[in-house]
């Protein structure tokens, strides 16, 4: 399986003092589970960088971040040979400026968000400002992003910043520009009302452009309770499983086909804060995710043929294949 969406990098990068937890935590997720996929650095603000991952303001710089993910990845070898992956960027908040694409870039970036929630110099988030979309600045970066053959990443966009963003990837596919667009962890709006989730319209757009919808197994995003204590208690398990079923389901009669149709985890268990929320907040364990897919979209009458799209052919012609 091949996820769209694991902050894998942000996770090597906050336990960077404690190598014996990462190595299990990367033996577990490898051992005939994760296939490959976009691995990322997760930015919020400092606060939050602070309080959910343990990380100081001074400590803040994508490229001094990067390296040293990559270099405790390469030097302890955390990722398997076999593994098929590129490196993201969740929000490019500290993209002190445009030209230092090119540094990312030759360290293993291939896929960005330009916003996450908030609004930023780039753009506006799904929990920002809904009427501010990209900025001069952000229209600039995000044809640098096409020029660099950078995918972007549109999940946490707001509808605004979606549409500025389709609107000149479609006018850069005109001029014989390879745009490379998805929405690495985003679920279908009208089964779950939740501001991550895609209108049918903002999915029929990324198909347009031939990107992917990554369909996210975290729990907000694929079923809306009344209570969001309901999250944490396992009984509800199988509901949310239905739930995210139900969400691949509805996109392939939408798209008439799987051919645009990935999967992602979002796993946050590596969260230092409200622990006992965040370890049921994922539909999946990683150590099962696979196998439990698997079976249940062969329990909802999907091909073997459709299968292997999902879990991981998808990213290999769409993604990797372009890049």
């Amino acid at each position: 399986m091949f996820d769209l969406h694991y902050d894998l990098l942000t996770y090597i990068y906050a336990n960077r003092k404690n190598l014996k937890v990462v190595k299990k935590h990367c033996k577990k997720i490898f051992n005939n589970n994760i296939g490959g996929g976009i691995f990322n650095l997760f930015y919020m603000s400092p606060n939050e960088m602070k309080e959910e991952l343990g990380i100081e303001k001074e400590e803040i710089n994508i490229i001094k971040n990067l390296k040293t993910a990559d270099r405790l990845i390469k030097e302890n070898k955390l990722i398997p040979r076999n593994i098929k992956y590129i490196y993201g960027i969740e929000g490019l908040d500290y993209l002190n400026k445009i030209d230092d694409l090119e540094e990312i870039y030759k360290l293993g970036v291939r896929s960005v968000n330009i916003v996450w929630n908030n609004d930023n110099k780039f753009g506006g988030g799904v929990r920002g400002n809904k009427n501010r979309g990209l900025t001069i600045l952000g229209k600039e970066l995000v044809k640098e992003l096409i020029n660099k053959n950078i995918a972007i990443d549109l999940s946490h966009s707001n509808e605004k910043t979606f549409y500025d963003i389709i609107k000149i990837c479609k006018e850069q596919k005109n001029k014989e520009k390879n745009p490379i667009v998805i929405a690495s962890h985003s679920n279908i709006k009208d089964i779950c009302n939740a501001p991550r989730n895609l209108t049918c319209d903002q999915i029929i757009k990324i198909k347009s452009l031939d990107g992917i919808i990554g369909i996210v197994g975290v729990k907000p995003f694929c079923l809306e309770t009344k209570k969001e204590v309901k999250i944490i208690r396992n009984k509800y398990n199988l509901e949310y499983k239905n739930a995210y079923i139900k969400h691949i389901i509805c996109l392939k009669k939408l798209l008439g086909s799987v051919d645009n149709i990935g999967v992602a985890t979002d796993d946050m268990t590596y969260y230092k804060t409200n622990k006992k929320y965040y370890k049921h907040y994922n539909v999946f364990k990683q150590e099962q995710i696979k196998k439990e897919l698997e079976q249940l979209l062969l329990e909802n009458n999907f091909t073997i043929q459709e299968i292997e799209k999902i879990m991981y052919l998808n990213f290999e012609n769409k993604i990797l294949g372009k890049l």
